[in-house]
């Protein structure tokens, strides 16, 4: 299926991300993520990429079953031989968050890298997961026992090395947890990529961009009240103040909680009355 940009990636992200965790695919998410950014991206052709990595990987291991050595041998492929790596010159580079250009460019950063490497993983049948641990994403592989960072040419690390990892990064302002290290379920792992991508169009300014993530993320959580609240502000900023009613609106018709409702039509009687 090759993709032009009358396809409505918004609509297939949609029907993705409503699907049960263990059906959700999440490379294919990411590329519908990825897509709105790109109206030409050819969805399919990127996850046809994966399947042929995936061969290369299994011929590196010399056709091996055995899993230890396939996951081993998609790390060298990876990481040495096609030399994916973290941009730590332009982290905050937007096309770090899109698969796509992950895969174009050999950067990206670690939550996108590990999309990837996950993605390939699993068509050679290994046993992995993501960790999302406080400011940054690892994979861990359960047939090496260990946690991989992507983002640092695959370097390999033990449950002491991501405790000191997070130390390093955030000093006692973070106690550490065990449960940092727990798998992260897909849809989570979509919400902090487009999390990302909001704080970068955030601190540009790029309001169209902002209320296009801003919806994506209710469409995976459609009660969160503060992501409501901040999109029908960026609506109002943009002069759009009927989109900012029609948010607040679908935010009450399945809210559950009646101060979030009660603060929503308080939001509504304030747009309307400064309109």
């Amino acid at each position: 299926m090759t993709l032009d940009s009358s396809y409505n990636f918004r609509a297939s992200f949609a029907e993705e991300v409503s699907l049960p965790e263990g059906e959700l695919d999440l490379q294919r998410a990411a590329l519908y993520l990825a897509g709105e950014e790109y109206p030409d991206l050819d969805v399919d052709r990127y996850l046809g990429r994966m399947d042929d990595m995936a061969a290369e990987v299994r011929s590196l291991a010399g056709n091996s079953d055995k899993l230890e050595s396939l996951a081993r041998a998609l790390n060298s492929y990876l990481f040495d031989i096609n030399g994916f790596s973290g941009n730590t010159g332009n982290y905050y580079d937007p096309d770090n968050s899109f698969l796509n250009r992950v895969m174009e460019t050999g950067i990206g950063i670690p939550i996108t890298l590990s999309v990837l490497y996950l993605g390939v993983a699993k068509r050679l049948g290994l046993n992995g997961h993501g960790v999302g641990m406080p400011g940054h994403f690892l994979v861990k592989i359960e047939e090496l026992d260990l946690y991989l960072d992507p983002f640092h040419d695959g370097q390999l690390l033990s449950a002491g090395d991501c405790r000191r990892l997070a130390e390093h990064l955030f000093g006692p302002n973070v106690e550490w947890d065990k449960r940092f290290l727990s798998a992260t379920p897909a849809v989570s792992t979509l919400t902090r990529m487009l999390n990302n991508l909001r704080i970068i169009y955030s601190q540009r300014r790029d309001l169209v961009r902002l209320v296009a993530v801003l919806e994506r993320m209710m469409l995976i959580n459609p009660s969160n009240v503060a992501l409501c609240r901040d999109l029908a502000i960026c609506h109002v900023e943009q002069g759009n103040r009927a989109a900012a009613v029609r948010s607040l609106e679908e935010l009450i018709s399945v809210a559950t909680n009646e101060s979030d409702v009660a603060a929503a039509r308080t939001f509504i009687e304030n747009i309307i009355r400064n309109g």
